[in-house]
């Protein structure tokens, strides 16, 4: 459930339409389809996942992207919405979010849940195609929420604490090389039916598989 939050916080949303509809809804989105399986399991769900088409979105900036299609799932519960609420999260949550309070032994998987929902994993490689460098991405458009995801960080890992640095819509939280590792280390330890993105656990494992030859 750690891991469910950490995936809400990247790429969930709650709204309140107790006036229209008497209730209140969760909806996690994801351009996995796997990944909102496994979430639907992991909370003994039945609701359907719908799909979005390819479509383009515009942004303040007024740039415009091609994004991909996706996929949704809406639950409409009322207790689950105001746990959220209590816990940092509010409607239009990505300015304002507030860090929740997760207990120590499951910081782990709400990191790789928000990891796998707002964060990336890259390999440098140099002129012989060899792995060079690995580099851990964490995003938001709220400065606040990575600044302290970087003091929890630097809390369980020992990393130097570093401040999010803005690019083009969102902020980003950004580590390299021994950094990375320590951190990819870390999310994915005790996976044992964990819910995971299987694309990005990939990238680490081949990355250390090129690294011992």
């Amino acid at each position: 459930m750690a891991y469910v939050l950490g995936l809400i916080y990247a790429d969930g949303a709650v709204e309140d339409v107790r006036k229209s509809s008497r209730t209140c809804y969760l909806t996690i989105s994801s351009n996995d389809k796997s990944l909102l399986e496994q979430v639907r399991k992991t909370l003994s769900s039945e609701h359907t996942i719908y799909s979005r088409k390819p479509r383009i979105v515009k942004f303040g900036s007024g740039k415009s992207y091609l994004c991909r299609e996706s996929f949704n799932i809406r639950i409409g519960n009322k207790e689950m919405f105001n746990d959220l609420i209590n816990l940092g999260l509010t409607p239009r949550k990505s300015l304002h979010m507030r860090f929740p309070k997760i207990p120590p032994i499951y910081f782990s998987h709400f990191l790789r849940g928000y990891f796998d929902g707002d964060g990336c994993v890259t390999i440098k490689v140099d002129k012989g195609h060899i792995a060079k460098e690995i580099r851990v991405v964490f995003s938001s458009g709220c400065r606040k929420f990575l600044d302290t995801l970087s003091e929890n960080i630097c809390s369980y890992l020992q990393i130097k604490s570093k401040h999010a640095n803005r690019n083009n819509e969102a902020f980003n939280l950004a580590y390299r090389k021994r950094d990375g590792l320590k951190i990819l280390s870390f999310m994915y330890k005790d996976l044992d039916k964990a819910p995971f993105l299987d694309r990005k656990y990939a990238i680490y494992k081949n990355y250390l598989g090129a690294s011992q030859t």
